[in-house]
């Protein structure tokens, strides 16, 4: 029996790879808000404004849905900085109203979280301890997942890493970018000192499913088996699609300024969500599809 997944932010990047991996017996229905473009063909397609309480009501009764995968978010913290507000109604208001309707309805509940909830001081970093986080994104997504905890405890929440790889015509991540950049024989400009665990859309996929799967419900930390700075990753980037001449400049980030404070170093522990299956891959999947 095919069941129904409902994707909030379905045409952003982590949308597109939902849409195009999910497996066999779950039909994706997508919802977006400004940009369609970015939605995956396989996925249905509903406009939604997240923010208006009772559309949100009237789609979960019309869809009825067996799972949510809550991706949508303003997901820039320079902008979250400067709209705290305006990007709050979204990040949390609308994900706590969300969160009651699944719960009111036994709806399984999986919310994407941000690595930006950790400081960057005390790194690799588990789910255990309260994070702090030093900007607004990241204060804004930990409340969120306080308010899920609260009203819809059997939701999972997945902190995921900085993501890349192959996306939509209407979306594009930071690998895109950078790839466009060089193509142009310009520079991109990448932190030394600034150290993630990339995480391909695909894999972060397959963490989400794999999650639904076992009925996880909890904190879970989702990125990639090796944590390196922007730089080591910039460099291996441009060697995996085949550029050699690819110009790259090394920078502290303390020789640029930032509106949003950005932390320095969130390497994942990832033992939590190793123990219920999920094999972390080093940097390096997708690079080939990119090539192209």
């Amino acid at each position: 029996m095919t069941k129904k997944l409902l994707v909030t932010g379905a045409s952003g990047f982590l949308g597109w790879h939902v849409a195009r991996h999910a497996p066999a017996g779950w039909r994706t229905v997508g919802t977006w808000h400004g940009n369609a473009a970015g939605l995956h063909p396989k996925s249905e397609a509903i406009q939604l404004d997240l923010t208006d309480r009772d559309a949100v009501w009237r789609t979960l009764k019309a869809v009825n849905p067996d799972a949510v995968f809550h991706l949508a978010a303003a997901s820039n913290p320079t902008h979250c900085e400067a709209n705290p507000n305006e990007t709050r109604l979204l990040n949390v208001e609308a994900t706590t109203w969300l969160a009651e309707m699944c719960a009111e309805r036994r709806c399984k509940l999986l919310f994407t979280s941000s690595s930006q909830v950790y400081d960057g001081i005390a790194a690799p970093f588990s789910e255990t301890p309260t994070p702090s986080p030093r900007n607004e994104y990241g204060r804004q997504k930990l409340e969120a997942e306080k308010s899920i905890q609260m009203v819809s405890p059997a939701a999972a929440i997945v902190r995921v890493a900085v993501m890349y790889g192959q996306a939509g015509t209407g979306t594009k991540n930071f690998l895109q970018q950078w790839l466009e950049t060089w193509r142009r024989g310009e520079a991109v400009t990448a932190f030394f000192d600034e150290i993630r665990s990339f995480l391909s859309g695909q894999s972060a996929a397959a963490g989400l499913f794999l999650l639904l799967e076992k009925g996880a419900e909890g904190v879970f930390n989702l990125g990639g088996a090796t944590a390196m700075s922007r730089y080591e990753f910039a460099k291996l980037s441009s060697g995996a699609l085949l550029l050699p001449e690819a110009k790259i400049i090394g920078k502290s980030q303390n020789e640029v300024e930032t509106a949003a404070f950005r932390p320095a170093d969130l390497t994942f522990d990832l033992r939590k969500i190793r123990e219920i299956g999920f094999e972390p891959q080093a940097p390096g999947e997708d690079f080939e599809k990119l090539r192209d």
